[in-house]
């Protein structure tokens, strides 16, 4: 009996031994594999997104929310795995459960849905007035509906569809008229009640006008963009009287307009002189040779100087960026700028801070070049959807777009977002799924 007893005992030592052993050789989790699994619940969010997911299961879309952005910052600050990995399970179960609540109870609130995504079409989560004004619709809504387990009566359906509409409108009215808002304002701060009464009576009549438009047709610019342009028109008139009163002080107001529309005309006749000047010289020009030959050396030098600007810029780049930042190539006519390091947050388009600096020096560069226009291409990985790379992409070269017109680099900007569709490595590597992660900058010189 001893004797079995002793066997037993050295059997359980042994398997004791195996789990250990077994244990100590688990493969430890890969940064790829922790990447992906926070791309998973990204791609969650933003299908919760599509869905409406926030008003329609409110408490799972918070607390995914909460999670992906806690498994994405331990991401960024290289926490431990578990965390990482337990946030990331977190998030995507709640983004899950959140899909789901938003599938069941969808046919009880398909109608007031539509009207919400109108409201939120217009950016309306960029003003964080409006977007608490919009969480307290949702709150009663979803108090109405005792969490949409029934429709809308007639009455309801109304009332919430107003309050969406106007939602709607200020958001509209938000996004086209703030900087003209805070252009008045700042003129009212400098007592322009008292030194620039009657500029500033049209461009608050102005503003007025272009409010009540969008609220009778936010959707249809056709409706309201005339009185859009001439309320940031009137808003530039207002600030520049200010301007001449407020460096001449003692200036009367009618004074101060002719001065601003004296400025205008001669900002026009210097333009029109330069015109007239570079006539000239053209005119010269064709006196001295024949036309043919002219334009024949006009094309000689056009495509020699752009030559030599792209080789200045290709060597420049060179010197100003690293290897894994950007690299810069001639395609055909076309200066090609492959921008490697942007560093966006996984399923954002926020540039960050860091990146900045390297489009100011592409900016630098392009200047140099004299750029007529530079197309912002965006690309993604194949990670996720490919509607939703899509999406993203082009968010991304929005973001690049808006960053360059910043700079006021003096060239027209356009922009495409190409998501996945693009590859130029494979998708089945960290190092090449890293490389078609880029914003391209496709830069046609002026002739």
């Amino acid at each position: 009996m001893k004797k079995t007893n002793l066997v037993l005992c050295h059997g359980l030592l042994v398997l004791t031994l195996l789990g250990c052993a077994s244990a100590q050789k688990e493969e430890p989790v890969s940064t790829d594999q922790l990447e992906a699994a926070v791309s998973e619940v990204t791609v969650l969010l933003q299908q919760a997104d599509i869905v409406q997911a926030d008003l329609l299961s409110y408490d799972e879309y918070v607390k995914g929310s909460d999670y992906l952005a806690k498994a994405q910052r331990g991401l960024s600050d290289n926490h431990e795995t578990d965390y990482i990995q337990e946030n990331a399970t977190l998030g995507k179960a709640q983004f899950q459960q959140a899909l789901g609540n938003s599938e069941a109870r969808t046919p009880n609130a398909f109608r007031i849905l539509e009207a919400r995504k109108s409201s939120l079409d217009t950016g309306l989560k960029d003003n964080a007035d409006l977007a608490k004004a919009l969480a307290n619709v949702d709150e009663d809504l979803r108090d109405e509906t005792d969490d949409f387990a029934r429709t809308l009566e007639p009455k309801e359906f109304s009332e919430f569809q107003k309050k969406y509409f106007a939602l709607e409108v200020e958001a509209v009215q938000f996004r086209e008229l703030d900087a003209v808002k805070i252009a008045i304002q700042k003129a009212v701060s400098q007592d322009a009640e008292d030194l620039a009464p009657e500029t500033l009576r049209t461009a608050l009549l102005d503003v007025s006008e272009a409010e009540n438009l969008i609220a009778q047709s936010p959707r249809d610019p056709g409706v309201h963009q005339d009185s859009v342009t001439w309320a940031r028109e009137s808003s530039v008139l207002l600030t520049d009287v200010m301007d001449v009163i407020l460096n001449a002080k003692g200036t009367p107001e009618d004074i101060a307009l002719k001065i601003v529309q004296q400025n205008r005309e001669l900002a026009k006749l210097s333009e029109n002189v330069g015109s007239l000047e570079q006539n000239l010289k053209s005119t010269q020009s064709n006196l001295q040779e024949t036309e043919s030959a002219l334009l024949l050396q006009n094309q000689e030098l056009e495509m020699s100087s752009r030559q030599v600007r792209f080789q200045k810029a290709m060597d420049q780049a060179v010197q100003e960026f690293s290897d894994d930042e950007a690299a810069v190539y001639q395609q055909g006519s076309k200066l090609i700028f492959r921008l490697k390091k942007m560093n966006f947050a996984s399923g954002t388009s926020t540039i960050p801070t860091s990146s900045k600096p390297l489009l100011s020096k592409v900016n630098d560069i392009i200047r140099f070049v004299g750029a007529e226009i530079v197309a912002v291409e965006g690309h993604t990985d194949s990670v996720g959807a490919a509607d939703l790379n899509k999406n993203l992409s082009t968010k991304r070269a929005i973001s690049v777009a808006n960053y360059l017109a910043s700079l006021a680099g003096g060239y027209k900007i356009g922009y495409v977002g190409y998501g996945e569709s693009r590859p130029i490595a494979t998708n089945e590597t960290k190092a090449g799924r890293a490389i078609n992660r880029r914003v391209d900058l496709v830069v046609t010189a002026k002739k």
